[in-house]
């Protein structure tokens, strides 16, 4: 996440990047929120459909977009996240 510490970012591409990632690969929100941003999911929402201009984010805002950044250009992360998934019948489930 560091290299991506001083530059701009394109929020809106980023944005529908990680959206299209999290559907191709049937990822929620929530558990991507959680475990990859640690925020809720309403935030994340918020985030992902109503991207502002980087010029306009709070650094907090701003490290959201890199680390979503960071996680969409990982297959590794993004595999891993998968596998978080909670599957029918399992008992241990992800809240």
């Amino acid at each position: 996440m560091e290299r991506y510490a001083s530059q701009a970012l394109d929020t809106l591409a980023i944005s529908r990047g990680v959206r299209e990632l999290l559907s191709m690969h049937n990822i929620g929100q929530r558990l991507f929120a959680k475990f990859v941003l640690g925020l809720s999911q309403g935030t994340v929402s918020e985030l992902l459909s109503k991207p502002k201009p980087w010029d306009k984010l709070t650094e907090k805002g701003r490290d959201s977009y890199r680390k979503m950044h960071a996680w969409a250009c990982d297959e590794a992360a993004i595999l891993l996240l998968k596998s978080l998934i909670p599957r029918k019948g399992r008992k241990n489930k992800i809240i």
